[in-house]
């Protein structure tokens, strides 16, 4: 007589769930699942309708994401920088054919405290002195407000560099 065929000793893991009942959780629950349980389900049923729906859907989600991020990083390189970065705090900016005529520098004090016995040199020795610049003023310096041995600097003249001096500090720019 034939033997019926012999079955393999049961498993130590768990039965199969029976029909109908919700499959065993996976893994033991960490950190984040106990923190946000009220987030959980709505996030899993919002990724599986999203699988669910059909490509358009898919593309036209992907367009509005991409259209998002976009938009972010162009509105973070938008953005100013934290300020100067040299230690009077100051920020200096060429005005390039101005209705003046010729050249002009504007030198900001972004700083909080007040220079004084202010210098400002161009690069071949034309000086310009100033007696005080208050915090967030600005002086806009036309290149023949800057003296040499008694003679203005000419309207055309095209500086490389500037050196604020004060009693407070020092700060040198390249002029570009």
């Amino acid at each position: 007589m034939a033997q019926p065929p012999k079955t393999p000793p049961p498993s130590p893991r768990s039965p199969p769930p029976a029909r109908g009942a919700p499959p065993p959780p996976k893994g033991p629950a960490g950190p984040a699942s106990a923190a946000l349980p009220g987030v959980r389900a709505p996030v899993q049923r919002w990724v599986e309708s999203f699988r669910r729906s059909d490509r358009f859907f898919k593309m036209r989600a992907g367009i509005v994401g991409s259209w998002v991020v976009i938009s972010l990083l162009t509105v973070w390189a938008a953005c100013p920088s934290s300020g100067p970065s040299n230690s009077l705090g100051a920020d200096v900016q060429v005005l390039r054919d101005s209705l003046v005529g010729g050249q002009q520098l504007l030198v900001r004090n972004e700083s909080t405290e007040n220079w004084t016995e202010v210098v400002l040199t161009l690069d071949e020795g034309w000086r310009r002195e100033h007696k005080t610049v208050r915090p967030h003023d600005q002086l806009v310096l036309s290149m023949s407000d800057f003296k040499r041995e008694g003679q203005a600097a000419p309207r055309d003249f095209k500086p490389r560099r500037l050196t604020v001096e004060c009693e407070q500090g020092r700060a040198a720019f390249d002029l570009k």
